[in-house]
């Protein structure tokens, strides 16, 4: 009886281990629409598809995190851009954001999806955000010097940067790799 007592109570930890594992997977609706509106405006008037890429095997240790990798494609099917989805820490918690990468690996974009703090959010100003633009090499993005501080949001502007550089080496060791 205390056997099969203890067999249902892993069960079910399994269970809602699982659960929460692909709850928090996954980004709420709000976040997708923010990425439909962002390629809306970068291509307006145009249906970009989003084809997600494997790169599971290809993702190096010091990459914590989520990463999904998508190519965006025309309607001919011709590759018009990258879009990645991570995420970084904050002070508490940790906050979702996209990357949008032209086909040679420069940063068209970035989007802060979902941001679950009080303080730091200023990080999500397209201002801000723009010091990223027209970057391909992490070497070009060193916070407090390339990429200024943010008074009151210091924690997640680092962490930010470092989450941004992490994710353009990754995305150029997948090329070297020839996964995308």
């Amino acid at each position: 009886m205390v056997f099969l007592f203890l067999y249902r109570m892993k069960k079910n930890r399994l269970i809602i281990f699982l659960s929460l594992l692909f709850l928090s997977a996954d980004l709420p609706q709000s976040a997708y629409k923010k990425i439909d509106k962002t390629i809306e405006v970068l291509w307006p008037n145009q249906e970009i598809q989003k084809k997600q890429v494997n790169v599971e095997g290809y993702i190096e240790n010091n990459l914590k995190g989520k990463f999904t990798l998508s190519k965006l494609l025309n309607s001919s099917s011709e590759l018009i851009a990258y879009m990645v989805i991570s995420n970084a820490n904050s002070k508490a918690d940790f906050f979702d954001y996209m990357i949008i990468f032209k086909p040679d690996l420069t940063i068209m974009t970035i989007q802060v999806l979902i941001y679950r703090e009080d303080y730091g959010g200023e990080i999500g100003s397209k201002r801000w955000l723009k010091q990223f633009y027209g970057k391909s090499d992490s070497s070009e993005m060193k916070f407090g010097y390339d990429i200024q501080n943010i008074s009151g949001a210091t924690i997640s502007a680092n962490s930010i940067t470092k989450g941004v550089q992490l994710v353009t080496n990754q995305m150029h060791h997948l090329k070297s790799k020839k996964v995308i």
